[in-house]
């Protein structure tokens, strides 16, 4: 019998030095042969780049925006709100993942973070707001963020043939029987979402529809039952209550001041560690559950 080609690649999943590359080349043979096409897509779109397609919550990182001073190294800039601040530093990382790959092979701990442009209307805009001054604005990334994302997509694979074998779908060499891709194409439980989180439109997604059925309208009690739920503390969704309270209902222009303030809090915390959830899902997953409050979501 020949080898199967899930378990083969089940295999290279749990190797640390495997390129993930290849990995991803061959989850796109499985998931072609077993005509699963939200695997299919996903690992295409890694491999190519997302070309302006909404990116997982793995690729949302979190940038530092930094003066550069040819005298006193890197400035950091302060932003006068957390919507200017998320507009500046939130990234959607839509690269393919040879050149993620080739970020990681480049550096050294002796250089900076690696540097992600700014639009030229961001880099005017930080020109033009300096009192004075005339320094380059710079945006990094924390390197560990691109490394991140790496292991998100090896660890989704593993996953991904870890459920197969489950099902019983293993293939004999680079063939699936009828049954298994029968099998495969209606199982729910080998879906691309299940393994790494949000895929598409945030709004049309069954994460939404969930904080939907389970946060109602103006039930505070529901909104805290669900941030427990993602680890936040007793003590900051007592702050969150204060916010609400003496913010209102968000308008046009978005939340108030205080729950901006706050969901910038959390996330800065999931930056630091301080609370177990990635830093590039800590504000879709707050922001979407305030919105499902209001119910606006």
């Amino acid at each position: 019998m020949s080898s199967s080609i899930v378990l083969e690649l089940q295999h290279l999943a749990t190797e640390p030095d495997s390129d993930v590359a290849p990995l991803l080349r061959k989850a796109l043979v499985i998931a072609t042969k077993l005509k699963r096409e939200d695997f299919r897509s996903w690992a295409s779109s890694e491999l190519n780049g997302y070309d302006g397609r909404d990116v997982p919550e793995y690729r949302r990182l979190r940038a530092s925006i930094s003066l550069k001073n040819p005298y006193h190294g890197l400035i950091p800039v302060h932003f006068p709100s957390e919507e200017m601040f998320d507009l500046f530093t939130r990234i959607n990382v839509q690269d393919p993942i040879s050149n993620l790959i080739a970020i990681l092979d480049g550096h050294s701990p002796n250089k900076t973070n690696p540097i992600f442009p700014l639009s030229p209307k961001q880099e005017a805009f930080l020109l033009q707001n300096q009192d004075g001054l005339s320094l380059p604005p710079i945006r990094t990334v924390p390197i560990n963020q691109i490394e991140g994302i790496i292991e998100a997509v090896r660890t989704a694979i593993l996953e991904w043939t870890l459920k197969l074998e489950e099902e019983g779908i293993l293939g004999e060499g680079m063939t699936f029987t009828p049954a298994e891709k029968n099998k495969a194409m209606q199982s729910a439980d080998i879906r691309i979402e299940n393994f790494q989180g949000i895929l598409g439109n945030v709004t049309q997604s069954s994460v939404t529809q969930n904080l939907t059925l389970k946060i109602e309208k103006e039930d505070f009690d529901s909104l805290s039952r669900y941030l427990s739920s993602i680890g936040v503390d007793e003590k900051e969704i007592g702050e969150l209550r204060q916010s609400l309270e003496q913010d209102g209902k968000p308008t046009a222009k978005g939340f108030g001041s205080r729950v901006s303030q706050w969901i910038g809090k959390m996330v800065t915390k999931a930056a630091d560690g301080g609370w177990q959830v990635g830093i590039g899902a800590a504000a879709n997953l707050l922001s979407d559950a305030v919105k499902a409050y209001w119910g606006i979501l």
